[in-house]
């Protein structure tokens, strides 16, 4: 006969072997997902590691990743997804690149998809700028961060440009809300150097 306490245990061990699979799963299809290009092993900056230790501590501050093209900034951006699965994430992470967010905001709006990543528990934004930025798009950015800024849901942008300046005063002020952790990547352009 067992013990409440051996009961317990072998309770609390057969959650903890669910959960872990569910993790490895977890891992697995996003690795799927994550493009070749972005699978090279690599130190995660220091900035970057600390903001994961603050979200997952309960922090709703956004990352800001700025700095010339090729120096890690997307490659960041997908570790961070890899990082906080591996230490037991579950939430819906949106890796939305410049090119998909222009088509979701450009005539005829996709507002499904809009609304979609403003509730997004965790949404990155990647190379926000690389393309022409229309007025109607700079409108759709700032209604995006604005809106996941009053829900307190992090938002992770990287990008080129030197400033959020051309994103509009509204995206520039929500980022400049005391929690925002910024990053400035310099160096090299890491595909130049390879090829």
């Amino acid at each position: 006969m067992t013990t409440p306490e051996q009961r317990r245990a072998r309770h609390d061990a057969e959650q903890a072997a669910a959960r872990a699979e569910i993790r490895d799963q977890t891992l697995d299809r996003y690795l799927a997902r994550r493009p070749k290009a972005f699978a090279a092993d690599g130190t995660v900056r220091t900035e970057v590691r600390g903001w994961i230790d603050g979200y997952l501590a309960g922090s709703h501050a956004s990352l800001l990743l700025l700095g010339e093209p090729g120096t890690g900034k997307t490659w960041h951006l997908w570790r961070i997804g890899e990082l906080l699965i591996r230490r037991g994430w579950f939430g819906r992470y949106y890796l939305v690149s410049d090119f998909e967010f222009k088509a979701a905001a450009d005539r005829p709006v996709d507002r499904e998809k809009l609304r979609t990543w403003a509730e997004a528990p965790l949404l990155a934004l990647d190379d926000l700028g690389a393309t022409q930025l229309y007025p109607w798009t700079v409108d759709a950015i700032a209604q995006l961060i604005d809106a996941r800024w009053q829900n307190q849901l992090p938002t992770l942008i990287s990008t080129n440009l030197p400033t959020l300046e051309p994103l509009g005063p509204r995206t520039m002020s929500r980022f400049a809300d005391g929690g925002s952790t910024f990053a400035k990547f310099t160096g090299t352009d890491h595909r130049k150097a390879h090829a």
